[in-house]
């Protein structure tokens, strides 16, 4: 069990590393329903990550951590040309030294929105990202080919999704522990996203599309 979690930890990671998400339940926690939207977006988070991961296990889908078939490959390479595009986007559209800090329209979405609608929210940012959904269907086929039994699968699975969520956990966290105290902080932690949140972005979908872009070529060159 121990090798197939040292697989699934990167993978995790990789969703765990979302700004996007990340700001929107910080600016959640600096709203009056500073409570109960972010959970509701924690628990539409972890709802759509579970099924994903679940619905891998259940399909019996083949995971490509091993040589993947050409068909693969070139899957593989047509969405690492997808996310470079993307990368680029990111660092265009990232705010210059000494420009100040754009609000982006659908921020203004999070002061108005209801726990229903935070919940539809997290789950919805998790189906918009190609790299949330790959990096869970991924975890998902790499559980069911480790042969573990139930117990061992939901295990798998819990440590899967609760890693991935990390980041979105840590300040709900720090907000119910330090209550008012916590406000300072997640201003900070909410700049410093909001600066440089599309430079994290760039540089993670760069990395993801090298990695596909190595496994596909080594397989069709």
């Amino acid at each position: 069990m121990k090798s197939t979690i040292t697989e699934l930890l990167p993978l995790a990671v990789v969703i765990a590393i979302s700004p996007v998400p990340i700001l929107a339940v910080i600016m959640m926690l600096l709203t009056d329903r500073e409570r109960a939207n972010p959970l509701a977006f924690l628990a539409g988070w972890i709802c759509i990550l579970t099924v994903l991961v679940t619905g891998a296990i259940l399909s019996g889908a083949d995971s490509v951590s091993t040589t993947p078939s050409k068909t693969v490959a070139v899957v593989f390479v047509v969405v690492a040309v997808g996310l470079i595009a993307l990368a680029i986007h990111e660092w265009r559209r990232r705010p210059r030294k000494g420009e100040p800090q754009r609000i982006e329209p659908w921020t203004k979405f999070l002061h108005t929105v209801t726990p229903a609608r935070a919940f539809a929210l997290g789950v919805g940012l998790v189906i918009v990202a190609v790299k949330d959904v790959l990096s869970a269907l991924q975890a998902g086929a790499l559980i069911d080919d480790a042969s573990f039994s139930l117990g061992q699968q939901i295990v798998a699975v819990i440590f899967f999704v609760l890693v991935s969520s990390l980041l979105i956990i840590i300040p709900i966290a720090v907000a119910a522990a330090f209550g008012e105290r916590a406000v300072p902080t997640l201003h900070r932690w909410r700049q410093w996203l909001e600066r440089h949140g599309r430079l994290v972005l760039a540089c993670l979908f760069s990395l993801i599309a090298l990695l596909l872009l190595l496994q596909g070529l080594s397989v069709l060159v």
